[in-house]
């Protein structure tokens, strides 16, 4: 995520279109699955709610530019501003 040395960052907009990035299988050394999303929070949901443990921890989602690993994917869906509808 982006932001100054003081720790101010931008505003995650949730709205913008996603697209996220996992493994195709488990244990083997292949390609990636692409999905792309109308919104960041689909994104994000599908990404917490769907995606096995082991592929969460290889997923990259990509907003507007930036990705984000699976750290930051906890972070902004465990976020007080993540849409609830």
């Amino acid at each position: 995520m982006s932001g100054d040395a003081a720790g101010d960052t931008a505003p995650f907009d949730y709205a913008e279109p996603a697209d996220l990035y996992f493994p195709e299988q488990l244990g083997r050394r292949g390609g990636l699955n692409y999905r792309p999303f109308p919104s960041a929070a689909l994104a994000l949901r599908y990404a917490m709610e769907q995606l096995v443990a082991a592929k969460l921890t290889s997923a990259t989602l990509e907003v507007d530019g930036e990705r984000y690993d699976s750290a930051a994917m906890r972070r902004l869906y465990s976020s007080p501003d993540f849409p609830v509808a």
